[in-house]
């Protein structure tokens, strides 16, 4: 024996040093358990000129028997066979190896692995899988694979092969709820499978797809997706319950839930082959009893410890004799129904609970549904941001803020939001404001997961007026229709004479004027500010006047997203079917309170940060170059932090639109996505029902018959919803 295994390793190095054998060896090889440790190997080359080898993973002797049977211990193995043909004069022709990884259970595990195949009567190159497994459990993880580099993890399925040969197909079927060791409970098998080649007399591949309806439990759409069918050939459907149909595409509404074999069955009426031409698809249905169950939970923290937390079932219906786990997002879990938990360090950690529902007997069932919610455990955080504020004695418009906040650590976060869109990240800060106001500012501070905030009014004044500043002026938006221009001197007093030109050869006196302009054009108007001989100053400005356009084709809106880091800072942007000059924001909390007033934001699209989680009425006022002023207000949620699972945004595209619009939702597994559109009286106008899968999904909602206006967007799927407003020009 050790002669011959010296001679095949002797052959095996020569193989190496001359380069690949034309001639195709085939060293595959499948294994099927004896007992529960005892495996047989099975090659796929089981000619009489072929010599083989095996190397068992475990450190035992190899062994050169053709289909020989081995005992393991439990553990993971590294299964090789070697396998070398020569021809009658000694010649080597083939040398090649393949290696294969086996588990052996450790205790008990009666999950046996098996499975039968059959060839399609429509499709020679269409193979059916029948999974026969015995101990295998719904929930229980499946994977096949083909043999061609494609695998699948339906329970029974049916593969087409794009040519025909032989196949070593194997099912690997995994508990699902096995003990987490090294050596989980797996079974596997695989068995060669003969695909041959196609007829070409009759051509009728014939196939179907399901799709449950998600509002009716039962109710299922089947679509026909044969090859070869033409109008007029006969199409007869067998719902697996006694009843038939006999349309291309159907539904039907089974009475009572089970497993039923589906058959779709269609025959060529005009075949010009001398048999008939019938080809029949089948698939098993399995229509489930309707899943009202909705899971969801609750956490608090403790007085005694910052990092311990209390979780609340909250799932309902919910029986103690229905399966729940819970994962902490630390590599933890529990099975209690409302568990208490302890972290070991502060963070961000995505918590989800998964229940399974059992029927009376206590056996599982399909009903499963899972949440998951992010929470964010903090440490003893003891850091108070204050500061103060000073303006610039030359340039009241220039606030020196200096940071005074006591216990925060030499390397904490620092950001500083001026009330008017911008941000500094420096200790103390200066900051310029582009116009008098009052402005919310805020101070935070962020040390790890310790985040706190401080804020506080700051008022900023107009700086003072000398003599050659008494002329400044500016246009003001006028809602009169026509080619009418509004002009307001900057700065007024009693004691100062104002005198206008503008630039068509009129003129008016008074701090303020409003003029018409007799046709559109370029004008420069001018303002003389006297009060005294020696004060006295002139400024010009260069305006033009647009030709008239109607203000009611106007359309107004905005979208609101939140930070994803921090969801209480919110950017919102205008859209509008026009260009807009001037917008003044509006937020008022609701209900409103005295302790929180509305704050107005002078700005184009802001960025504002909320203080208070809440819903708040937030008005766009938007000023255009022709006069027109139009509003617009709607209500938002705001949340302080990024675990509201309830609500989303998501951007539409293209804003404005005019035929369609589209929206992009990323799901983690596949989900119904339903996509209503409401007008501004928020009435249903459009909508639209499309199976998600794992992934960036486009949504296209067609609008071409929606009427110009304001539009919100809403894609609802498993628990969230999602809003945007977009524009229809």
């Amino acid at each position: 024996m050790k002669k011959f295994y010296s001679v095949f390793i002797v052959s095996l190095l020569m193989f190496s040093l001359q380069g690949k054998s034309q001639i195709a060896c085939n060293p595959d090889f499948t294994h099927n358990f004896i007992t529960g440790s005892t495996v047989q190997f099975i090659p796929v080359n089981t000619s009489t000129a072929v010599q083989h080898y095996w190397k068992f993973g475990d450190g035992s002797a190899p062994s050169n028997a053709v289909s020989p049977s081995h005992s393991y211990a439990p553990g993971i193995y590294n299964v090789k066979h070697f396998v070398v043909i020569n021809d009658p004069n000694g010649v080597q022709l083939c040398n090649d190896s393949t290696t294969r990884v086996i588990t052996i259970q450790q205790g008990a595990c009666n999950l046996n692995a098996s499975f039968t195949s059959q060839n399609s009567t429509s499709n020679p190159l269409q193979i059916y899988f029948v999974n026969t497994s015995s101990g295998f459990n719904p929930g229980d993880s499946i994977r096949w694979t083909f043999g061609d580099g494609t695998v699948s993890y339906d329970i029974n399925p049916s593969h087409i092969y794009t040519s025909p040969g032989t196949y070593n197909v194997c099912l690997r079927v995994k508990k699902q709820n096995s003990v987490a060791t090294a050596f989980p409970c797996v079974s596997e098998i695989c068995h060669a499978v003969t695909v041959t080649s196609p007829t070409l007399s009759c051509n009728l591949q014939v196939y179907f797809a399901t799709q449950n309806d998600p509002a009716q439990p039962g109710h299922i759409y089947f679509s026909n997706q044969s090859i070869g069918y033409v109008a007029g050939d006969s199409v007869k459907w067998n719902f697996g319950d006694g009843t038939f149909a006999y349309t291309y595409n159907t539904d039907h509404t089974y009475s009572a839930p089970g497993t039923y074999t589906v058959c779709l069955t269609i025959k060529k009426n005009n075949n010009a082959g001398t048999a008939p031409c019938i080809r029949t698809y089948c698939k098993i249905v399995t229509v489930a009893a309707p899943c009202n169950l909705v899971a969801g939970f609750t956490w608090t923290g403790t007085a005694s410890s910052p990092y311990t937390y209390l979780f609340t079932n909250t799932s309902a219906p919910l029986s103690t004799t229905d399966s729940v786990r819970w994962t902490f997002g630390d590599g933890t879990s529990s099975n209690s129904v409302n568990p208490n938990h302890t972290y070991a360090q502060p963070g961000t950690y995505i918590v989800c609970l998964r229940v399974q529902q059992r029927t009376a007997a206590g056996v599982l069932t399909n009903c499963i549904k899972e949440i998951c919610q992010t929470i964010i455990v903090q440490g003893i955080c003891n850091i108070q941001p204050a500061f103060t504020w000073q303006a610039d004695a030359q340039n009241t418009k220039k606030i020196y803020f200096t940071n005074t906040t006591a216990s925060s650590p030499a390397n904490a976060g620092v950001t500083w939001f001026f009330g008017d869109g911008t941000s500094a990240s420096t200790w103390n800060a200066i900051h310029t404001y582009a116009q008098a106001g009052t402005y919310n500012v805020c101070l935070r501070i962020q040390f790890g997961a310790c985040i706190t905030y401080h804020c506080d009014s700051v008022t900023v004044t107009l700086p003072p007026v000398t003599c050659m500043d008494l002329a400044n002026f500016h246009t003001v938006p006028t809602t009169v229709a026509g080619t009418y221009t509004t002009f307001v001197a900057n700065n007024i007093f009693t004691d100062v004479q104002y005198t206008w030109t503008f630039g068509d050869g009129t003129g008016m006196q008074g701090p303020t004027a409003t003029h018409q302009y007799a046709a559109p054009g370029t004008y420069t108007v001018c303002l003389t500010a006297y009060r005294n001989n020696t004060c006295a100053s002139t400024k010009c400005m260069t305006i033009t006047v647009p030709a008239l356009f109607n203000c009611n084709n106007i359309t107004i809106g905005f979208t609101n997203v939140p930070n994803p880091t921090m969801p209480n800072s919110v950017k919102f942007t205008a859209t509008s079917n026009a260009t807009i000059t001037n917008q003044v924001w509006t937020i008022t909390k609701t209900p409103a309170t005295a302790a929180m007033p509305p704050v107005t934001i002078n700005a184009n699209n802001p960025t504002h940060v909320f203080t208070v989680a809440g819903y708040y009425n937030v008005c766009l006022q938007a000023t255009y170059s022709n006069g027109c002023v139009k509003h617009y207000c709607r209500t938002i949620y705001v949340s302080m932090t990024a675990s509201s699972p309830a609500l989303c945004t998501m951007q539409v595209y293209p804003n404005p639109a005019s035929s369609s619009v589209n929206a992009i939702v990323s799901l983690t597994q596949p989900l119904v996505l339903n996509a209503y559109i409401y007008n501004n009286m928020n009435m249903l106008v459009a909508q639209k029902v499309q199976q998600g899968v794992i992934g960036n999904n486009t949504i296209t909602m067609n609008i071409s018959n929606l009427t110009p206006g304001v539009y919100t967007l809403k894609v609802v799927y498993g628990n969230q919803v999602c809003n945007a407003t977009f524009i229809k020009q």
